[in-house]
């Protein structure tokens, strides 16, 4: 594809749509866009930054650069995992939609939000805090504060409640989209002009699941619709350790098939291994030995279930019923060592750190050295250890820490694995080794029939599209319908 390079009447182009103080090519603000993008490497600068603050505005940006030939990247507030820069060259326009921020509806009956792309974690939590304070709206976990409800949605990304609940997406039920070819689409329910967005799947195919993971690749959504869920008193983190990722695998499995009133309350179900507590300090400040870890009480690998109940009593079974069934997997012949494995009694301070929202776990892993990359993958839960024993030997190989983090998806359906590759991103051969591990882990998962979230648009899209032709035949013919001059930035799904 070809690109036309924005210039100066395009820029008033933009003036003229937004505002004098809402478009800009300034170098230095352009260029702050760049740092925002946190796991991805191929990042360019945009030419442009436009900032609309209404449907119209964003419809007619749309129209002007489709006209021209423009390339598009709209952004939230990049800050939720993906791509928050264009990779497409010429870069192109920057869409800053951080200007639409309202919450627009809170229905308690219905147990919907509704809200626009810029409403921040923080600003919906501290909302819902203190309008609705019996109900949680589905903000990420482990992303800042400043991360979008909308960026992460549209990431399939990971809510509080992921574990019970699903995926992100899952938690969307209506859309207005806006495409480049101008169209102005209400997805689910919200089609008709009357209706509440109380039905994701509305008036036949289900157009809204067809935009989830499109990386803002197809158009520029404006509003969406979220559920949001009970907010009890009764609250609490469970925490077992053990030596292997097998046992942490198995035992959590067990939990996960308790569905009705044990491990629907498990809210957040997550573990990792102890390299994951050392990436939370600068490099040389801390022991990168185990020894360390271990008589701090740390063990080789852990699972925590967060737990959410309606009342005391309701809590205190959920507690009884993990510990009781991690005492009994323990014993059995399916555990691989007893003896490492144990309950993790946690500091009330612990626990009272991991309930408060918007947490910002996520967040210090950049201090351990100058760079730090998220690769994302999916698989069914009984194979997640499978999956960090692979990959923690290929960081291994390739000389970088084995950072692991696994956590539940709909109680134990499917598993996200999060290893964690931190680097020296001043060093271009760390950059090399970096994309080698990405190869050589993808080729070996993709065999597996694990499936990459959050792709890199060099090595995991096409390694992945190449196994699925007819999938991304119909992908390509998609994008062309809504967008016919392919203006929308490929984002990591490597789209023209």
């Amino acid at each position: 594809m070809s690109y036309k390079l924005p210039d100066e009447k395009d820029l008033e182009a933009m003036i003229g749509i937004v505002g004098k103080n809402y478009a800009t090519n300034n170098k230095a603000i352009t260029a702050s866009y760049l740092a925002k993008s946190v796991m991805g490497l191929e990042s360019q600068i945009a030419d442009i930054v436009v900032r609309p603050k209404y449907v119209e505005e964003v419809r007619k940006i749309l129209l002007y650069c489709s006209e021209e030939k423009i390339a598009v990247s709209p952004i939230s507030g990049g800050l939720s995992g993906g791509f928050a820069c264009p990779t497409i060259k010429p870069a192109g326009v920057q869409m800053d939609l951080g200007r639409m921020n309202r919450i627009l509806e809170i229905d308690e009956d219905n147990r919907y939000a509704v809200v626009e792309p810029g409403v921040t974690n923080g600003e919906l939590w501290a909302y819902m805090h203190k309008h609705h304070p019996d109900w949680a709206p589905p903000i990420a976990d482990g992303a800042p504060p400043a991360a979008t409800v909308m960026g992460d949605a549209i990431d399939r990304g990971f809510a509080l409640y992921t574990s019970s609940t699903g995926p992100q997406g899952d938690n969307f039920m209506c859309a207005e989209v806006v495409f480049p070819n101008g169209d102005i689409v209400r997805t689910g329910s919200w089609a008709l002009p009357f209706a509440k967005p109380f039905y994701k799947y509305g008036l036949g195919p289900d157009m809204w699941s067809f935009l989830m993971g499109s990386q803002g690749t197809m158009g520029v959504i404006t509003k969406a619709a979220v559920k949001i869920y009970p907010h009890p008193d009764s609250k609490t983190v469970i925490a077992w350790g053990m030596d292997n990722p097998y046992d942490m695998q198995d035992v959590t499995l067990d939990v996960g098939k308790l569905e009705f009133g044990v491990s629907h309350n498990t809210v957040m179900v997550q573990g990792g291994n102890w390299p994951l507590v050392m990436t939370r300090w600068p490099k040389d400040k801390i022991p990168q030995d185990y020894e360390f870890y271990e008589k701090a009480g740390i063990s080789q690998w852990w699972m925590n279930w967060e737990c959410w109940a309606q009342s005391q009593k309701e809590l205190d079974n959920v507690v009884e019923t993990i510990n009781g069934v991690c005492e009994k997997y323990k014993k059995s012949n399916r555990c691989r060592n007893p003896d490492a494995m144990k309950p993790w009694e946690l500091h009330p301070k612990q626990i009272a750190s991991r309930m408060k929202k918007p947490n910002k776990i996520a967040v210090p892993y950049s201090f351990w050295e100058a760079g730090f990359l998220f690769i994302t993958w999916y698989t069914p839960w009984n194979e997640c250890a499978h999956f960090a024993e692979m990959y923690n030997g290929v960081l291994e190989k390739y000389g970088f820490p084995p950072v692991m983090w696994i956590a539940s998806i709909e109680r134990c359906r499917q598993a996200i694995c999060m290893p964690i590759i931190c680097f020296d991103s001043t060093k271009d051969e760390d950059f090399e080794r970096v994309q080698e591990v990405n190869r050589e882990t993808t080729e070996y998962s993709l065999k597996q029939g694990w499936l990459n979230y959050r792709p890199d648009p060099y090595i995991h899209a096409p390694l992945t599209y190449s196994q699925a032709a007819m999938y991304w035949k119909y992908l390509r013919a998609w994008k062309k319908i809504v967008d016919p001059n392919m203006i929308m930035h490929p984002g990591r799904l490597g789209l023209p």
